[in-house]
């Protein structure tokens, strides 16, 4: 059974479509996609640990403040290196709060698939 942690309420995405949490010594986003969806994936860069999302998520692609690497947030796909994608996270919406999977999922996914859609 995964252990979940409250992390944001839906009312935080009224002007914003992402939250970054750091829990672990990581960042985790949760990112609130065009179609109304959520997901949850890593934000650190796998090079360096930098928050990919410093300089803010406009997109789907973001870069490394520290070196330059892409990822794309939707699937967790590094553009510069194959090895390095980012680990996405199980989350639910439970009376209108968000809480996500204290553990990544391993797998890699092709798509994405949202536990709850608003």
């Amino acid at each position: 059974m995964q252990n979940f942690i409250k992390v944001a309420r839906l009312d935080d995405f009224h002007k914003k479509n992402y939250v970054c949490i750091s829990y672990r010594s990581k960042w985790i986003a949760v990112i609130k996609a065009q179609d109304g969806s959520f997901y949850a994936i890593e934000a650190n860069c796998k090079h360096q640990n930098a928050n990919l999302l410093v300089n803010g998520l406009r997109g789907e692609i973001v870069t490394c403040p520290r070196h330059g690497w892409k990822y794309n947030m939707r699937t967790g796909e590094c553009l510069s290196e194959s090895w390095a994608h980012l680990r996405k996270f199980a989350l639910k919406i439970v009376d209108e709060y968000i809480y996500v999977a204290t553990d990544p999922r391993e797998e890699v996914m092709d798509e994405w698939e949202s536990d709850e859609t608003v």
